[in-house]
């Protein structure tokens, strides 16, 4: 999911997942535990006094593809497809999946537009962002979602604490729906 500074078809491959994708980002049996406040993260207050829900998660890449969309090497468009699965915040149980896309907007493919889905027990929620391939932490924001998490908003952001792996932080603002 993350780019790599190399100009092949691992070029868009910075060992790790997306947000990742994202979100990031649960309330149904298995994702219960991911929604549950997990490894110090709690529900806290908001700007506006509702309160957001903090949601830790371990993804880990299963699947990758690079497209070189244009001449031989980096390029605008050049796109990179990514899955895999989400772990609760301990990395021991499963609770769900995750897959999306990066698209070059730069000619070094060091910029990119990424798109999220994490699907969790309940629903999927949607994150998009811009990739800067030169950042520590990427944060993205969360767009919407489905089911038991539709009309989701909030940020989603990661860091990649290994090869392959991707520890995620959702947070999740209260729902305008009434």
């Amino acid at each position: 999911m993350i780019p790599t500074g190399r100009r092949s078809r691992s070029r868009l491959r910075r060992p790790a997942v997306v947000s990742l994708a994202l979100a990031a980002l649960t309330l149904a049996p298995a994702a219960a535990a991911a929604a549950r406040p997990a490894s110090g993260s709690a529900p806290h207050s908001t700007a506006n006094g509702g309160v957001a829900r903090t949601i830790h998660l371990v993804a880990h890449e299963r699947h990758h593809a690079f497209l070189d969309q244009g001449p031989h090497g980096p390029g605008l468009g050049d796109e990179s497809i990514f899955a895999g699965v989400l772990n609760d915040a301990s990395d021991t149980a499963r609770v769900g999946s995750f897959g999306g896309t990066l698209t070059s907007l730069s000619v070094d493919d060091s910029v990119f537009a990424a798109a999220v889905d994490l699907r969790l027990a309940g629903g999927q929620i949607v994150v998009q962002g811009i990739f800067d391939a030169s950042a520590a932490r990427i944060v993205h924001a969360i767009t919407g979602g489905t089911g038991i998490y539709r009309g989701a908003r909030g940020q989603f952001s990661f860091t990649e604490p290994a090869s392959g792996v991707l520890d995620m932080t959702l947070t999740l603002l209260p729902s305008d729906r009434g």
